[in-house]
């Protein structure tokens, strides 16, 4: 089992044991944070960027949010907005305590297991049943799904 704590480790271990795996030298995961949790650009005749949100929810919390706590900030614009290139570039990449396995899904799926299905003005969240209706992926399964995803 993976020993994860926090949404930080969680990003970290992403960050660290499965995107360089998942990525060759025609990519570049950039270090800084200011949209999203990881960003990836394709370099080449094709060049493009590729966006990760990572989310790891722990038992002891109740909720698992999206966003700012006042309904602000990228993650919920972009679920709101639902603009063709983030659909088609953003990814997101869950995690649960006590599981060793991942959910690697798109916008529409999180939309889907939003708390109130929309997203409010307020605290947004995913709701828990997303861990026992989506199905999960074992990490040899996410680093291929990411390549694929990546390499379209």
């Amino acid at each position: 089992m993976i020993n994860i704590n926090s949404e930080s480790e969680f990003e970290s271990h992403i960050r660290n044991e499965v995107l360089p795996l998942s990525i060759n030298e025609n990519y570049k995961l950039f270090d800084f944070k200011k949209a999203v949790d990881l960003l990836i650009a394709r370099n080449g005749q094709n060049p493009k960027l590729f966006f990760l949100e990572v989310k790891y929810h722990q038992k002891h919390h109740g909720h698992l949010g999206v966003g700012q706590g006042k309904g602000g900030g990228f993650q919920p614009e972009v679920l709101r907005d639902k603009s063709d290139y983030f659909e088609t570039n953003m990814r997101w990449i869950l995690g649960s305590e006590g599981s060793d396995d991942y959910w690697f899904v798109d916008n529409a799926t999180i939309r889907k297991y939003l708390n109130a299905g929309v997203i409010g003005p307020k605290y947004n969240g995913i709701r828990k049943t997303f861990f026992t209706e989506v199905s999960s992926i074992a990490k040899s399964e996410l680093i291929i799904q990411i390549q694929t995803w990546i390499e379209r």
